[in-house]
């Protein structure tokens, strides 16, 4: 009978791989639409990033087609114009970038119109909440399930009749860093004029001075929560890592610790786990529509929907006329330095 029992997956697996067979896909006459990303903060310039979708097939990644000539407009709530917003060119995004000169308030309302030949306009409307006081009371290295981590204690006050949506979240901004020296009158880099510098480091007037630059260029930090009031309990369980840990506060205070994962904190060359920089450790109040497309990302992380048996999550989205998010946010950001810059 044993016998029977081997024999039985084997054939299972048999008449399955007997099965396979690999099917075309249908054609793709899916219209390309606007995709719109921007998180709008209080005290910071607006920046809007704009790309367009691609149908799915044979051959194509799954990234967005870059824009380069939209039209983006950042309008007060009652669509009044405020500015129309400048193209970057930026490598570094996946997405064509665009920014603009007015520094965006807290608790107002504002609106983003985006245009491009050809597609259908996208609108969207996102509300900056007022500031918030935040209390850093101490910080831990500790382990939390065998894991080296670096613990924030945090208080969150509220704010009397508003309901706060918490984010937390921790990015390790990459650096790098140059020597720049002057020679006759004009200043240099050592990384592009290293052999003019061998030559005249030591004579007078040299002024070498060691400068660093942040790049436009992230690591994101696995964070992790033992709260139980924390939604992402919505999702997974307190061992797991998540993104952003996330919080709905209604009237009272918020006491909490919000843990990161410490091996990116300083950089290792022999193992390139995360690069030398800064890390950013950020708490903050977004609008609701952001919170709910952070929660469902985070939902969409654990379960991509490639499962028949699961059904697919959507991104939940307000951007009218196309895909994507706009959201508002007043932040509080900690910078932290453990690498050598």
């Amino acid at each position: 009978m044993k016998y029977l029992f081997i024999l039985i997956p084997v054939l299972n697996i048999l008449l399955l791989t007997g099965c396979e067979q690999e099917l075309p896909l249908p054609p793709n006459n899916a219209v390309p639409r606007e995709v719109v990303y921007s998180e709008l903060v209080a005290n910071d310039i607006p920046e809007v990033r704009v790309g367009k979708s691609k149908p799915v097939g044979p051959g194509i990644n799954t990234g967005f087609d870059l824009v380069e000539n939209a039209d983006v407009q950042l309008m007060d709530k009652n669509g009044q114009p405020l500015e129309a917003l400048t193209y970057v060119k930026d490598s570094s995004n996946a997405m064509s970038v665009y920014r603009g000169k007015i520094t965006l308030d807290a608790g107002k309302n504002y609106k983003i119109r985006v245009t491009v030949p050809g597609l259908k306009t996208v609108n969207a409307m996102a509300s900056i909440p007022p500031p918030f006081k935040v209390e850093l009371l101490d910080t831990l290295r500790t382990l939390l399930n065998g894991r080296p981590v670096l613990r924030f204690h945090f208080t969150v006050n509220p704010i009397p009749g508003v309901k706060q949506y918490l984010v937390m979240e921790a990015l390790k901004q990459s650096v790098i860093t140059d020597t720049t020296f002057s020679y006759r009158g004009m200043r240099y880099k050592k990384s592009e004029h290293d052999s003019l510098y061998q030559r005249v480091k030591h004579m007078p007037g040299c002024n070498p001075k060691k400068d660093s630059s942040f790049l436009n260029d992230y690591l994101r930090i696995p964070c992790y929560t033992q709260d139980e009031n924390a939604d992402n309990n919505q999702i997974g369980g307190l061992n797991e890592n998540y993104n952003s840990i996330l919080f709905t506060q209604a009237g009272k205070p918020l006491t909490t610790y919000f843990y990161i994962n410490a091996t990116a904190l300083s950089s290792n060359p022999a193992e390139a786990i995360a690069p030398v920089g800064r890390v950013l450790v950020y708490v903050k109040s977004v609008s609701k529509e952001y919170y709910d497309f952070l929660l469902t990302y985070e939902k969409v992380k654990r379960n991509p929907g490639l499962n028949s048996l699961i059904q697919a999550i959507q991104l939940k989205s307000n951007t009218q006329g196309g895909l994507g998010i706009v959201g508002g946010s007043y932040q509080k950001l900690y910078y932290l330095y453990y690498d050598k810059l």
